[in-house]
């Protein structure tokens, strides 16, 4: 299988610390712009050996986007999840409907219809026994 000398040394291990960003100096405006100066700030420091640093000292506005781009991304993966599961069984509740309403419709008809032959029936046989007399 694999040995130690094979070993890709880009990946992290359990003994190793992995560092994370510090507190970015200039408040991105947008969104797109926090993210990419947070994974540029990320690669810098992952590249070079400095100590781990906490991120204490981030402003509630970075937290606060942070918080929302994780919510967002765990949202979209759940729904691309769920929606699957979600239109199978709209399909086969609908599908039980629908066979439960077509089942109604085709009793109600063949009421009315039996119903509708019935009285047309007995009126053919009143104006037969009319007019023979």
């Amino acid at each position: 299988m694999s040995n130690s000398s094979s070993q890709d040394f880009g990946i992290p291990v359990l003994t190793e610390v992995i560092q994370t960003p510090p507190r970015v100096a200039p408040v991105a405006e947008d969104s797109k712009e926090a993210d990419d100066a947070i994974h540029a700030h990320a690669a810098e420091t992952s590249t070079s050996p400095a100590a781990h640093q906490p991120i204490d000292g981030w402003l509630d506005e970075e937290w606060s986007r942070l918080e929302q781009k994780v919510s967002e991304r765990v949202l979209t993966q759940l729904l691309e999840r769920i929606e699957p599961v979600l239109e199978q069984r709209i399909k086969d509740n609908l599908a039980q409907v629908m066979q439960l309403a077509a089942e109604g419709i085709k009793q109600d008809l063949h009421q009315t219809l039996a119903e509708a032959i019935s009285d047309a029936v007995a009126q053919e046989v009143d104006k037969l026994h009319f007019s023979n007399k």
